[in-house]
């Protein structure tokens, strides 16, 4: 069966909110993993989007911390797939920090998710074709593919505690 492609627009996601102080550590700035969790929830939004169906995080790559967001920030997390295959997605993900007060912007975070969508027996199934309107997409999905390739050939294994 033959799904039917969605363009990057289709399934492009983005939540907000305001980090408030439960969210921070004493220099009042958001914890990583707080940061982590809203991107892996807009990421995992999307690409269930795309490919209609339940998606589980297979992998985290390339994340940057470009710049601290404060308490009192609104964080703005946007994701949007670059490259998919018969059954994982990757989508980039970054969250802009805007200063309310001073009307400021800047980008703080980046990383790429893998996705893995899951059928009714729980296990991976076929997502949709990723259908590329524009240059910046056929480039971004070329790019997605060199890094999926980089992937396979560099497998992460769990190792074992040294105490």
């Amino acid at each position: 069966m033959e799904l039917e492609g969605r363009t990057v627009a289709e399934s492009a996601t983005t939540l907000s909110q305001i980090i408030l102080p439960s969210q921070t550590n004493p220099a009042g700035t958001a914890h990583g993993g707080e940061l982590l969790k809203m991107m892996d929830n807009c990421a995992g939004a999307c690409a269930t989007k795309h490919s209609r169906a339940i998606v589980v995080t297979a992998g985290i790559d390339n994340i940057n911390f470009h710049a601290p967001v404060f308490m009192g920030n609104l964080a703005s997390c946007h994701a949007n797939v670059t490259y998919v295959s018969n059954r994982s997605m990757e989508i980039a993900v970054s969250i802009d920090a805007e200063d309310l007060l001073q009307g400021t912007k800047q980008c703080c975070m980046t990383a790429y998710f893998t996705f893995v969508a899951l059928g009714s027996d729980m296990k991976p199934t076929m997502v949709p074709p990723l259908i590329l309107e524009n240059e910046v997409e056929k480039q971004e999905y070329e790019d997605g593919k060199v890094r999926v390739q980089q992937r396979k050939a560099n497998p992460q294994v769990c190792w074992m505690p040294l105490y």
